[in-house]
């Protein structure tokens, strides 16, 4: 193994150090765990990085500056770059934690999403498991293999990601929402482009953007001044009056294609846009295509 990565395991400590930097986002700089001996401690330390410590049983105490927390299990607890800090195990119920110190451009605003900061340095935990088969898996790829490269990214990733969804799980009161009205409304308007001749529902689309119906109703007004339901029916509407003009397929099939499995209904819709049904739609733009080449042809 190359003498920049330091693997150490024990039964009880394991310690991945000094890994390969390869991403410039964010990139694991080492993890590990351990079941602490009483009175165990570590510090006082600056650390470059940014180290988050998950305690799984027991208990300790972690010192930053001249204040001093008293931190049970379900815990985590963070470390800031450039911060003195000290923490120890008790001496009567020695902790058992978890650790993941990383960095990279996107920490900061990664951890902010987790509700970490500066004056916030402690999170409770609602579960732990998903953090240890994170940190496991990173274990378990110590190598210096290409594969095992990605596979650390990905169970750092997986790790915030799980600190990020823990936050919102402890927020009960109100759906968060990371995102402006206009990114959600994108990536809405892309789903609807790609689905709209299924069987398309709002609440569908807000579940598969990731926040609840009468929010996306907001962001609609607020970016389009128009409901979803709105859009969807112009978007079905406007391909169907494509189709009418540029193919001759029957009215029924393009009602099919555009997300109506009844004609008449279709129909309806399609006049509540247009002013007129959609088989004299198509003999109106007949009619102006012809005028428009006999028009042509006389110049």
């Amino acid at each position: 193994m190359p003498t920049n990565v330091k693997y150490t395991d024990s039964a009880r400590y394991k310690c991945l150090e000094y890994l390969k930097k390869a991403s410039m986002d964010l990139y694991l700089c080492y993890c590990g765990s351990q079941i602490c001996c009483a009175g165990h401690a570590y510090g006082p330390e600056i650390r470059k990085e940014y180290l988050i410590h998950i305690v799984l049983k027991g208990r300790g105490y972690y010192t930053v500056g001249s204040k001093t927390y008293e931190i049970g299990p379900d815990t985590a607890f963070l470390i800031l770059p450039g911060a003195t800090t000290y923490y120890e195990a008790s001496t009567d119920d020695p902790w058992t934690y978890i650790w993941v110190g990383f960095n990279g451009i996107k920490a900061e605003a990664a951890l902010k999403h987790a509700h970490f900061s500066k004056d916030n340095l402690i999170v409770p935990i609602k579960n732990t498991e998903p953090f240890v088969t994170c940190v496991n898996g990173m274990l378990a790829s110590s190598q210096l293999t290409f594969s095992n490269d990605f596979a650390r990214e990905g169970y750092l990733y997986q790790f915030i990601s799980y600190l990020v969804q823990n936050q919102q799980n402890l927020e009960n009161s109100e759906e968060v929402h990371d995102y402006s009205y206009q990114v959600y409304v994108e990536h809405t308007l892309e789903y609807i482009e790609h689905n709209f001749s299924g069987n398309l529902k709002v609440q569908s689309i807000a579940d598969y953007i990731g926040i609840n119906r009468s929010y996306l109703t907001n962001c609609f007004k607020n970016v389009l001044n128009m409901s979803p339901q709105e859009y969807i029916l112009n978007y079905r509407m406007n391909q169907a009056s494509i189709l009418l003009k540029n193919t001759m397929l029957p009215v029924g099939e393009i009602a099919y294609k555009v997300g109506y499995d009844d004609a008449l209904n279709f129909s309806k819709a399609f006049k509540k846009i247009y002013g007129i049904n959609p088989t004299k739609y198509r003999s109106t733009t007949e009619s102006l295509d012809i005028s428009d080449k006999d028009t042509q042809n006389r110049l």
